[in-house]
């Protein structure tokens, strides 16, 4: 279920008693915890609205919270944080949780509760009964992030909304910069609307100036180079990543990883999968998906598996003093680009 189709329920009185909550777009997990509480006056909200760390409380206290009738209201609304037992990660936590006694709430939920588990996650562990029971007992809701279309439409219509347009340059560079996270996409309004107030329009150089780049995309911009065969370009990049006191080591371990990416994507968009496909698979933004394959276009995968032995080889020679690093580095640079 997408966010839009919980506010209808819930404006229509359709109200479950156990939900699941998956994704971890920021934007999306506050407007899910907003129309629920919305569901409460103002006054209600004191006595019938709890949160439950899982990683700090037990469960045994979130079920005496879940079965308590409410008082002064006809709901009780319980979120629960941090389920770190629905993944297979390893987590140090100070409670170790009973989860049969979620797994046998939820089967026969008290009917003025409502429980809002937000298990947000990159992945929960599907072999694990609970898991199995939530996903069919629980009305799934997705606070995944977007996929880059419905993105895009998203951005220029909350614009819109507002009296603003954006200009095609301007919002290819801003979902860039912000790797396509809705969140930060957000974030980043309040201050573009006011550079553009007099105008109405967000250029590509508002952007430029405004939202800044995370180092990942600066090494982005530098593999674009590389791959385009623009010495001059990628040598000035590198030697603005020096003066910057940027260990080579750590530029080296991210082309490294970009490399891995670019290669996969291209093997999986050569067996005719789509983008969409390719990011759920490799568990990165659809966005990020379109700009490798627009980055490897004219790059086979032979020719990106040699530039991926090589750093490979590079982060070896570094690690084991087989040279200077910023002096391999370079050559790496030179034989490439």
């Amino acid at each position: 279920m997408k966010i839009a189709e919980l506010k209808r329920n819930l404006q229509e009185n359709k109200i479950d008693n156990v939900y699941l909550v998956t994704g971890n777009e920021e934007v999306f997990i506050k407007d899910i915890k907003e129309l629920f509480k919305n569901l409460l006056l103002p006054e209600e909200r004191d006595m019938n609205f709890s949160t439950f760390d899982l990683e700090e409380v037990s469960l045994d206290d979130m079920i005496n919270e879940a079965i308590s009738a409410p008082f002064f209201g006809e709901k009780r609304l319980v979120f629960v944080e941090r389920p770190y037992f629905l993944t297979a990660e390893k987590v140090k936590s100070s409670v170790d949780q009973n989860v049969d006694l979620l797994n046998r709430y939820i089967q026969n939920p008290t009917p003025s509760t409502i429980l809002v588990v937000f298990a947000t996650y990159p992945k929960l562990d599907a072999r694990k009964k609970i898991v199995k029971q939530l996903k069919k007992i629980a009305v799934n809701i997705d606070a995944n992030q977007m996929e880059s279309h419905l993105l895009v439409k998203t951005i220029r219509e909350l614009l819109q909304s507002d009296g603003y347009k954006i200009s095609n340059d301007a919002l290819e560079l801003l979902i860039n910069k912000t790797q396509g996270n809705y969140s930060q996409i957000i974030n980043q309004m309040d201050k573009l609307k006011l550079y553009a107030l007099q105008s109405k329009e967000i250029d590509a150089s508002a952007v430029n100036e405004l939202v800044p780049q995370s180092l990942d995309d600066n090494v982005f911009e530098l593999m674009n180079q590389i791959l385009g065969k623009n010495v001059y370009q990628a040598e000035e990049l590198y030697h603005q990543f020096l003066l910057q006191k940027i260990d080579p080591i750590l530029l080296v371990a991210i082309i490294m990883s970009q490399l891995r990416t670019l290669i996969q994507t291209k093997v999986l968009s050569s067996r005719g999968l789509t983008e969409a496909t390719i990011a759920k698979n490799l568990k990165v933004h659809p966005y990020r998906v379109k700009m490798t394959l627009k980055q490897s276009r004219n790059m086979g995968i032979p020719q990106l598996t040699e530039m991926f032995d090589a750093i490979v080889n590079l982060d070896y020679q570094i690690k084991s003093g087989q040279g200077d690093k910023e002096l391999l580095f370079d050559l790496f640079i030179a034989k490439f680009a």
